[in-house]
């Protein structure tokens, strides 16, 4: 392939990605879900896990059996890969399918792996030679300079995201800074109350500045995962779940009072 048409290749199926999954997270929590990573309506690991298919199973087309076993097997791997570098770089499990009953470490399951299979079947057989076909017909220079102003526009997308959620783990260190030092002044108002002779009122002072600025990183942490939340209904984060589960039940409680 050439880097044009790869280019071309990754926005569309990116898009493609985006409404498949769009669509059945919707239909599964029941409303509206605008899925995926981004902030536009794009998934690149779908445009990615669409090119590795070009790659290595375009050639076993018209070997039916053999295209669904390779689907199968290359697809689950795609999606173990990138759950497990999310993990790693994220801190967060943004998918988990622990629930089910034949998954490994919850990045991957049967149920799932035979729906890419069947995925990528239709894919290669049927989807890529239609969109090709497609492409065929429209004017070259013009849909290769709207794609590049797309993919740059995604390449921006993609920092901004990075950006807030390295944030989103640098408040979340301030945060545990914060609650251990809170429980070391929690725990030296208690000496003091042991010894009635000896009185510190800057103690309690600190403390309530302390538990001021916890509030308000826990506000700001609640805001910046609302979207990731709202994306990825399955996500998992230790610390976020830690620090911000007392806020998120809050919220649930008065929706239901609603």
């Amino acid at each position: 392939m050439k880097i044009s048409e790869i280019v071309i290749y990754f926005l569309i199926y990116s898009f493609l990605g985006w409404i498949l999954e769009s669509v059945y997270k919707t239909i599964l929590e029941k409303k509206f879900i605008n899925s995926g990573f981004l902030h536009s309506c794009f998934c690149p690991i779908y445009g990615l896990a669409a090119l590795i298919m070009l790659i290595f199973l375009n050639e076993y087309k018209h070997n039916y059996v053999l295209l669904f076993v390779l689907a199968f097997v290359l697809l689950s791997a795609w999606e173990y890969v990138v759950g497990a570098l999310l993990e790693k770089f994220f801190k967060t499990k943004y998918w988990d399918y622990s629930d089910k009953k034949i998954n490994i470490k919850g990045r991957v399951c049967l149920d799932n792996s035979i729906a890419w299979a069947v995925l990528g079947f239709v894919f290669i057989k049927w989807l890529h030679p239609f969109i090709v076909s497609i492409l065929e017909k429209l004017p070259t220079d013009e849909t290769l300079l709207i794609s590049i102003i797309l993919f740059l526009g995604v390449s921006i997308d993609f920092i901004i995201t990075v950006i807030k959620v390295c944030t989103i783990n640098i408040n979340l260190k301030k945060l545990s800074e914060i609650t251990e030092r809170l429980k070391e002044e929690m725990e030296n108002i208690k000496v003091y109350a042991s010894k009635k002779t000896i009185k510190n009122p800057k103690v309690h002072k600190v403390v309530e500045e302390l538990k001021q600025k916890q509030a308000s990183i826990k506000e700001t942490l609640y805001k910046q995962t609302a979207r990731f939340r709202r994306a990825f209904p399955t996500m998992k984060s230790e610390k976020i779940t830690k620090y911000l589960s007392d806020r998120i039940e809050a919220i649930k409680n008065i929706k239901n009072r609603r």
